[in-house]
């Protein structure tokens, strides 16, 4: 009998220690269905805007010019850049897969679309 008791006290330790430890999921999982290369249409301006995750965040980057920090908006797949013009990024997903398929980017008061490469 006293042979189980280390044995016994183990397993309630474990049996605790994982009842206490809430499991989460990636803070970065739902973000990283925007990560990609999105190709602009004909603007004049850039060619690519490049989205990218790191730490936990979202960054945009037109061309080479630098990545800038996006942050999340209340309205559903909408993202403000930090940048100096402070762009509003909005990505648009197809309608049968609801993947992201593109995006909006408002900047100075003119919308350039992209679609994810």
């Amino acid at each position: 009998m006293k042979k189980w008791i280390p044995f016994l006290w183990l397993a309630v330790s474990i049996l605790l220690m994982s009842l206490t430890v809430p499991s989460v999921a990636p803070a970065d999982e739902p973000l990283s269905e925007y990560v990609g290369n999105y190709k602009m249409k004909d603007n004049g301006y850039f060619s690519v805007y490049k989205i990218t995750l790191k730490e936990g965040a979202l960054f945009g980057e037109a061309d080479e010019n630098g990545p800038n920090k996006l942050l999340k908006q209340e309205k559903p797949d909408t993202f403000k850049s930090t940048s100096q013009y402070g762009s509003i990024i909005t990505f648009n997903r197809n309608p049968e897969t609801k993947k992201i398929a593109g995006l909006s980017l408002l900047i100075q008061d003119t919308e350039m679309n992209a679609d994810k490469q």
